[in-house]
């Protein structure tokens, strides 16, 4: 029952890494669990498998956090042979919400090793209006970049900060 809470523990502590950045999931890790650090992920089912290392919430998958909501139509977590997580894949309907920024895709992958999360299958983002959109879109974690492949940046006058707040990553 401990080694499950363990894995359960670390897929939280990388799905918040993934866009609640590295303080916030450091935050969790040193959390009670209880107050504004709790972090509930439901589903309609969890399947772990120790053998292959991996923790697949499947079904209606929702991620509520005080920094970010995730919900797609499945998440799996791949772990290293230590039990720490080491890639996030959401797949289907997948949205992202952060304060003001929303992502929206159909697959959505965050390698922990990289720092890269890569957003696939018609993605977009939007922040204040503005919305961001491509066949590929991919978030650096360590420096602060954003690449877009067929890129398409809507700019609305008037709604928020433009294009430096749309291209920053929330830490």
């Amino acid at each position: 029952m401990f080694a499950k809470w363990q894995i359960v523990s670390a897929c939280v502590v990388a799905l918040m890494a993934l866009m609640g950045g590295e303080l916030a999931a450091q935050e969790f890790a040193g959390a009670s669990g209880e107050g504004t650090n709790s972090t509930e992920i439901a589903s309609k089912r969890l399947d772990f498998d120790y053998s292959k290392h991996t923790a697949v919430f499947d079904g209606d998958v929702v991620v509520t956090d005080p920094r970010v909501r995730i919900m797609a139509d499945q998440i799996t977590a791949l772990f290293n042979t230590n039990n720490q997580p080491d890639m996030i894949t959401a797949v289907g309907n997948v949205r992202i919400d952060q304060e003001n920024r929303k992502a929206v895709c159909e697959r959505a992958t965050y390698s922990l090793r990289s720092g890269l999360l890569v957003l696939t299958g018609k993605p977009r983002v939007i922040q204040e209006g503005n919305i961001l959109s491509g066949s590929r879109i991919i978030f650096s974690r360590d420096d602060d970049k954003v690449k877009c492949e067929d890129s398409r940046l809507t700019i609305v006058p008037g709604q928020g900060g433009g294009f430096d707040d749309l291209m920053k990553i929330k830490r």
